[in-house]
């Protein structure tokens, strides 16, 4: 959940439909008189809350022209608009960016990048396809890859890593770089996997669309996602393979901090890939009754942690470092910087804290903070 998706934006022709859709809004709402329209294509359009998104969020894009400063207010006016408009928008993203929605609802957003010629068909080829918050649709929740067919039907090519670099990338693929260093700490101990039950059993707070999670299971992993969200989990198993039998991931609704208070069995991985609209972690899972209360005692000796942290470096991010360390007095705690090639700023990172018997030379640039 951190890359910027601004493709859209740039699209002269898009920026055209969306002044369509502000006048059209506009005239509605003077008259009062609702849509009023006959259109000529009658699907229903995907892209309501994306455009409500695009248009009520000034603060993430000075630039982009909102006419709105609330979502709801937004998507409630859209609902008013000639809905052409809206699909005449979908055709201009599709022609001149190839991209395509695949699923929709107030709150989220599916849609797929496709790697085609510009004039291309539709026919065999892959498509990047991402899971977006509608009222922050600059964000990208969670991506995969995915290929399609002759006949348009597509299969989600499961446990690839999302792409670092393009328009639709993620540095957050990062994250399951805590089962390798897992590894290492077995390995450190002369520990072997040698059946089922001695897998290491990892928990992903915030699944999104399970990239993660994916990652983590074809690692070899037993895994366990949480997400509160009903339509994140609807379009993780329908839209990005987490109902399908090769998944074979647990995912479950609720809060991390709800689960983690339950004290299950104890896992070996934890990560943490939650906000809550404003940082990441949440404001909850920085304080440190939670990693004292909830996190530590749900941890095997030698877990490792993984977070997904956005802040600023020299402030809240070392007081998040410091607050883990004194959690985790037997762990390192450090930061793993983004490389560069994946294009985000230096407020996002990836927090590990990993046992103190893991050797340094186990991870290149671990005592100064940055394994990339």
């Amino acid at each position: 959940m951190s890359t910027i998706f601004s493709c859209v934006r740039s699209s002269n022709n898009t920026r055209h439909l969306i002044r369509r859709a502000k006048r059209a809004l506009s005239s509605n709402s003077n008259s009062n008189s609702g849509s009023g329209t006959t259109t000529k294509d009658q699907r229903h359009p995907l892209s309501i809350g994306y455009v409500a998104g695009l248009q009520s969020t000034p603060s993430s894009n000075p630039s982009n022209g909102a006419t709105w400063t609330m979502f709801d207010e937004a998507y409630e006016i859209l609902q008013q608009v000639d809905p052409q408009v809206l699909l005449e928008f979908e055709t201009n993203m599709w022609e001149q960016d190839r991209m395509k929605f695949v699923h929709s609802t107030k709150e989220i957003s599916v849609i797929d990048l496709y790697q085609l010629p510009r004039h291309g068909e539709l026919k065999y080829g892959k498509a990047i396809r991402s899971l977006i918050f509608n009222a922050r649709p600059n964000l990208i929740q969670s991506s995969i890859e995915v290929e399609y067919r002759g006949d348009e039907s597509s299969k989600v090519l499961w446990g690839k890593p999302p792409p670092l670099v393009g328009l639709t990338a993620t540095h957050l693929g990062g994250l399951a770089l805590s089962v390798p260093l897992w590894l290492a700490c077995r390995n450190n101990r002369n520990q072997k996997i040698q059946d089922d039950k001695s897998k290491p059993r990892a928990l992903v707070l915030g699944a999104g669309g399970c990239t993660i999670p994916s990652v983590l299971k074809s690692s070899g992993c037993n895994v366990i996602a949480i997400e509160p969200s009903h339509d994140v989990r609807h379009a993780a198993l329908r839209y990005f393979g987490a109902g399908t039998a090769d998944a074979d991931i647990e995912l479950l609704p609720g809060y991390g901090e709800e689960y983690l208070k339950r004290k299950l069995d104890k896992v070996d991985i934890l990560i943490i890939d939650a906000e809550d609209g404003q940082s990441a972690p949440p404001q909850s899972m920085k304080k440190g009754s939670f990693w004292r209360e909830a996190v530590v005692p749900s941890l095997n000796a030698d877990a490792v942690v993984a977070v997904n942290v956005i802040a600023n470096p020299d402030t809240e991010r070392m007081e998040f470092k410091h607050l883990v360390a004194e959690a985790m007095p037997s762990h390192d705690v450090w930061c793993c910087e983004v490389p560069s090639v994946a294009e985000v700023s230096n407020r996002h990172c990836i927090l590990f804290a990993t046992p103190s018997s893991l050797p340094s030379s186990s991870v290149e640039g671990k005592n100064d903070g940055n394994i990339m």
